[in-house]
Order: structure tokens, then sequence, then C-alpha cells
């Protein structure tokens, strides 16, 4: 093999193999799984307009937001600015959760049905996969 020939090999391995090592990397965030399983069930109580159940479920829902909010960005996150961007607006809309018990009705399932967009936008910046075990099953059955 020529001189000319091993550095083509050693820049091919030096630009190629870090792309390679990239596109391994899963980004993984256990407190925004968390919260997006609760905003799921949220975002079905919402279009069923059970305001009840949304009542017993908004505190943990505010809980599991403010542990994603208060997080660093996951290392290998696929856009971190706008991760923080995200988590900044998670944190407004947590914030206006305020005593379930009183707060308005509408009010209350306005926020919340607002919740599972912004964790959707969370794990797409971030690089996680967005899929529930209900959609899993789903295509497991077909």
């Amino acid at each position: 093999m020529t001189l000319v020939s091993r550095i083509h090999l050693v820049l091919l391995f030096v630009l190629v193999l870090p792309l390679a090592r990239a596109e391994k990397v899963v980004v993984k965030w256990p407190s925004l799984k968390k919260l997006d399983d609760l905003a799921e069930r949220c975002e079905a109580l919402c279009e069923r307009k059970e305001v009840a159940a949304l009542r017993k479920i908004a505190s943990s829902v505010k809980d599991a937001a403010k542990a994603v909010e208060s997080e660093p960005v996951p290392k290998g996150a696929k856009s971190p600015d706008e991760v923080k961007v995200l988590q900044s607006d998670l944190k407004s809309l947590a914030d206006s959760i305020g005593d379930s018990v009183k707060q308005d009705s509408e009010e209350l399932t306005t926020i919340l049905a607002g919740i599972h967009p912004i964790v959707e936008k969370l794990m797409e910046a971030s690089g996680m996969p967005h899929v529930h075990e209900k959609e899993e099953k789903e295509k497991k059955l077909k």
C-alpha cells in the first residue's frame, strides 16, 4: 500500500468513524418518558372532557413537568438549544397549574391539553423516539 493510500485510509476513518458513532447515540431521559405517559393520559381525558379525572392527575403532571424542566439537557441531544427553550415553555405551563380542586375546569383542561404537544417537541429536539405502548401494540398486530 502506498503512502498516499494509507493517508486516504486514515482520513476516511477520521472523517467517517465519528459520524457512525453519532448515529448510534440514543438519548435516554426517564423523567421525560414518565411525563410523556402522563401527558398522553391527560390528552385522552381532555378529549373526553373528564374533568374529575384531570383534577386527580394534575399534581402528578405538575411534579413530572417540574422534574423535566429542572434537569440538564441530556447528553447527545439533537438540538440542545431547542430543548432549553421547550423546558422553559414547559415550566411556564406547569407553573400555571394551581390548586386543581379550585382551578377553573376550562383553564385546567386547556393547560393540561397543552402539555403533550410540548413533550412531543421535547422528545424530538432531544432525539428520543416518541412511541407509546398502545402504538407499539397496534403496529405488532398489523
